[in-house]
């Protein structure tokens, strides 16, 4: 079975299918059907069908996954020092709901994207999925905790899944800047929050339930499940399980995907619709690109927010929209088509996004520690 580091040392000679398989039992943990048709993918991804991941099944030893009932959820907040962790505040549940009671509660839209997605996978979005998240920020309690912004740097996140030999204390750790947490808003992000419910309904257990971290740009490991302790520290490093692993970026990457093709698949001769997404936590998507056999790059169609919206119903409390927030939207996923009169034989589908930083995606990947976020190919046959 390949771990983290073997895969990040073979990935820059190249990835195959073959290599993604056994990496699931780290990264996600789902029956995907694979893909022999088009499939129109909905723009909000119903919960039952969200990829599961479970960041620290492989690479703790015998890791679990924690049932924490609501009434006995609890977040503690405070200052770490060294190896000391010094409480200064325990929340509740009901204190989220008394901060919502209070007006505290936000909602908005974030693609949650494993970092170890591919497009070679065999399901139409893989390892990405999009949601409207609700939650109280995190800041919110770290104010009434008291932690001192100009003192400390980072924020320890900490997750219940600890292993169930109890050989340590916690499961999964990440963590947040300062900087991120008190300006991320004047860089037009939202606010890290403290997330109980996905597209309206609360988190199941899989997913986080009762309370897990969701940040608006940032891979999915950054998005800490069952979060149950958050601790200050002047420490400059930036620790993590993850960050042990290798992966070094945690901002999504601009990136694309087919979700109506994928390597082998068969099209119909004629006239046909590829369907796909973009995203880039960096910014918006700027433009698509689809090239044919090595042609030259042209742009495929953004599909409109109004056609979204008749597709989907987006509760007008989504802070995007209740901001006017100018759409495509930084952070979520972008739908697109081109179309494309197809003679028969095999070709070549070539994908590349663009965001409006003049981020795009490189050709070829040049370092997968960062997401796989290469220009896309796929060989398909018409016929």
């Amino acid at each position: 079975m390949l771990d983290r580091r073997t895969f990040l040392k073979i990935g820059g000679v190249g990835i195959a299918g073959v290599v993604l398989v056994p990496l699931l039992d780290g990264c996600e943990q789902h029956t995907v059907t694979p893909l022999t048709a088009p499939e129109l993918v909905p723009f909000l991804t119903p919960q039952a069908q969200l990829f599961v991941q479970h960041g620290g099944e492989g690479s703790i030893p015998t890791w679990a996954m924690p049932d924490i009932k609501q009434d006995e959820w609890k977040l503690e907040i405070g200052r770490q020092l060294g190896a000391t962790f010094s409480n200064n505040l325990t929340i509740t549940f009901a204190d989220l709901m008394q901060a919502k009671a209070d007006g505290a509660e936000i909602t908005f839209l974030k693609t949650m994207q494993c970092i170890l997605e591919s497009p070679l996978r065999v399901s139409a979005t893989g390892y990405t999925g999009n949601a409207y998240w609700t939650g109280i920020p995190l800041k919110y309690f770290l104010d009434k905790a008291g932690i001192d912004y100009n003192l400390n740097r980072r924020i320890l996140l900490y997750g219940a899944d600890k292993p169930s030999d109890g050989s340590r204390q916690f499961g999964f750790i990440n963590n947040l800047t300062v900087d991120r947490i008190i300006n991320g808003e004047s860089q037009g992000l939202f606010p890290p929050i403290l997330a109980y419910a996905m597209n309206g309904e609360p988190l199941t257990r899989e997913h986080g339930f009762p309370v897990r971290l969701i940040v608006h740009e940032m891979y999915g490991f950054s998005n800490v499940k069952w979060l149950v302790r958050a601790s200050a520290t002047q420490a400059p490093q930036d620790t993590g399980t993850y960050q042990l692993e290798g992966y070094t970026e945690r901002v999504i990457q601009a990136s694309s995907r087919g979700t109506s093709v994928r390597e082998g698949v068969s099209i119909p001769r004629g006239e046909t619709v590829i369907r796909g997404f973009a995203i880039s936590g960096h910014a918006a998507i700027a433009t698509v690109e689809i090239s044919i056999d090595g042609g030259p790059f042209t742009p495929a169609t953004i599909t409109p927010l109004a056609e979204i919206q008749d597709q989907e119903s987006l509760p007008p409390s989504i802070q995007q929209l209740s901001k006017g927030t100018a759409y495509p939207y930084q952070g979520v996923w972008t739908p697109w088509t081109f179309r494309w009169d197809a003679p028969g034989g095999t070709h070549t589908i070539a994908i590349r996004a663009t965001d409006a930083a003049g981020n795009t995606q490189p050709d070829p990947d040049d370092s997968i520690s960062d997401g796989q976020n290469g220009v896309v190919r796929y060989k398909v046959t018409v016929s």
